[in-house]
């Protein structure tokens, strides 16, 4: 009896969890329903789910001015694959022509930051999508909420980053069945609907393979279609069986691929066969934009290094707001109440400072007593950009002390 009530209660929690997400979706719709003057839809929507947390995730939500299916775009879920959101970042401010897009770029946002595989959870959250709603840790309701995304879409996509090529035969240790670049990956060839409809994901998979590798003169950066035949007691790869495409397909019943481009090259070039593979699902998924991402690495490297300009950082020092210009030192006094604002940037996406002597690391608006010296960490999504000393007045000789 006792097990019965705990199951009950589980059971009411999730009930209410997925009550709330729907809810903050019911809210966009009716936005999102708004026409422009010329009775076009045309809007776009970003929602902060557990805001302020290192496990905060930001959702991007475009919509075409003509009706279309719905692309459901994720990454991050493996912050040790940096291509995947940052190309995922790319599509954020994308113009919409027909159909409509759902964008979360850092869906493992503690791993990107700290810039590891696994999440606060300390596992893999790409392992912890199965139907059971009983899992017991921090990364449950990120699940939940990535669970409640896939009902809004038609067709979804996870992008990474592995290394070396995935090749269907034995070529070399960086070309065999077993990696994981290149390749667009499903989980079957053909998945039976109960309604009798057949998703033929391999089709699907190939046709974008053929016109990702028409716009690669390099072969040897080819793209595959990578089956996993999951679904199958003979998978070389069981441990699919709990990752969110697997159970887009399996339990939500939609298209869904991975999508991985290799490590074995630099950022900008990965970034850059990714979005061409983006580019690529989205056109045979029938959604339209004025513009695609572009796919060149040298336009890719500048807009890099353009998203890491930062002319200063908001504070409030003691309810005082201050601009800190770059390369400053912070001067402080024991006791004095620190808080970061913002980051003052053109590409306002993806900063997130914090102390080092704090064990957070998402820190925009947390305020801090400072009674000793320590530094500020700016990163831009999960790379160290500026270092800023923080100077607690005691420990500051008197021949330093400048800056704010």
């Amino acid at each position: 009896m006792g097990n019965h009530w705990r199951g009950q209660s589980l059971k009411i929690r999730w009930l209410l969890f997925s009550g709330i997400i729907g809810l903050f979706f019911l809210v966009d719709v009716f936005k999102g329903s708004c026409l422009s003057k010329g009775g076009e839809r045309a809007f776009s929507e970003v929602n902060a789910f557990f805001k302020g947390s290192d496990q905060e995730v930001e959702v991007y939500r475009l919509f075409g001015r003509e009706a279309g299916p719905t692309v459901l775009i994720f990454a991050g879920i493996h912050g040790d694959e940096s291509g995947g959101y940052l190309t995922a970042d790319r599509y954020v401010g994308l113009k919409l022509v027909k159909g409509n897009l759902i964008i979360v770029p850092r869906l493992n946002l503690y791993a990107i930051l700290t810039g590891r595989r696994t999440g606060l959870s300390g596992g893999d959250m790409n392992r912890k999508f199965h139907p059971s709603e009983e899992n017991k840790d921090p990364d449950d309701k990120i699940v939940g909420l990535a669970k409640s995304l896939m009902d809004r879409a038609d067709l979804i996509l996870n992008l990474h980053q592995g290394y070396g090529f995935y090749s269907p035969v034995w070529i070399d240790q960086a070309r065999n069945p077993i990696r994981w670049g290149q390749c667009n990956v499903i989980d079957v060839s053909i998945f039976n609907l109960p309604d009798g409809r057949r998703l033929d994901l391999e089709h699907f998979a190939r046709g974008v393979a053929q016109k990702i590798n028409s716009k690669l003169i390099d072969k040897r950066y080819h793209f595959h279609v990578n089956n996993t035949n999951t679904f199958s007691k003979m998978s070389l790869h069981e441990e699919q069986r709990k990752s969110l495409t697997y159970f887009a397909l399996a339990y939500k019943h939609k298209m869904a691929f991975g999508i991985e481009a290799t490590k074995n090259c630099s950022l900008p070039q990965g970034v850059g066969y990714l979005t061409l593979a983006v580019n690529a699902m989205l056109e045979k998924a029938g959604i339209k934009a004025e513009a695609f991402p572009s796919i060149f690495t040298a336009v890719i490297a500048e807009e890099l290094k353009r998203n890491e300009e930062f002319s200063g950082l908001r504070v409030k020092i003691n309810d005082v707001e201050k601009l800190v210009l770059p390369k400053n030192e912070i001067l402080l006094t024991p006791g004095d109440r620190f808080q970061i604002l913002s980051v003052e940037a053109k590409h306002s996406r993806g900063w997130y400072p914090f102390l080092s002597g704090s064990n957070m690391y998402n820190g925009i608006g947390k305020v801090f007593s400072i009674t000793q010296s320590d530094q500020l960490i700016l990163k831009k999504y999960g790379k160290r950009v500026a270092v800023f000393n923080i100077m607690v007045k005691e420990d500051i000789p008197f021949r330093i002390e400048t800056g704010i």
